[in-house]
């Protein structure tokens, strides 16, 4: 199978803003996900963070990356606290407890080695 080049441009409002379920202030927009093209198992996002939004500690069976494009906060990796600003990357491996808290306004790229977004099962881990 021959996979076509997806170019995605934010700027133009595409694609479509979702809530974050259970995390009132987060939402997010798929980049990259088999809904929109054949993604070779990559799924690509940004999660969008109002001040003091706060995400619960989860896990997930499969690892993340995310990298802070703008706003400032926290993840709680396990029982450790790891201050996030603008540039900051963290490599999550698969089963660690995480969570997020935006001290002001925060924009977090993510990545998935996922087909689609759905295909991430969030555990909780409180």
């Amino acid at each position: 199978m021959t996979e076509t080049p997806y170019p995605t441009r934010i700027e133009d409002g595409s694609p479509d803003l979702h809530d974050m379920e259970g995390a009132p202030g987060m939402t997010y927009r798929l980049l990259i996900d088999s809904t929109k093209v054949p993604s070779a198992s990559l799924c690509h996002g940004i999660f969008y963070m109002e001040p003091e939004a706060e995400e619960a500690s989860h896990t997930h069976d499969v690892s993340e990356t995310i990298y802070v494009l703008s706003g400032r906060g926290y993840v709680r990796l396990d029982d450790d606290k790891v201050t996030l600003a603008p540039g900051d990357m963290v490599y999550i491996p698969p089963g660690t407890a995480h969570g997020f808290y935006a001290e002001d306004e925060m924009q977090v790229h993510f990545t998935f080695p996922v087909d689609c977004f759905d295909d991430v099962a969030y555990h909780d881990a409180t």
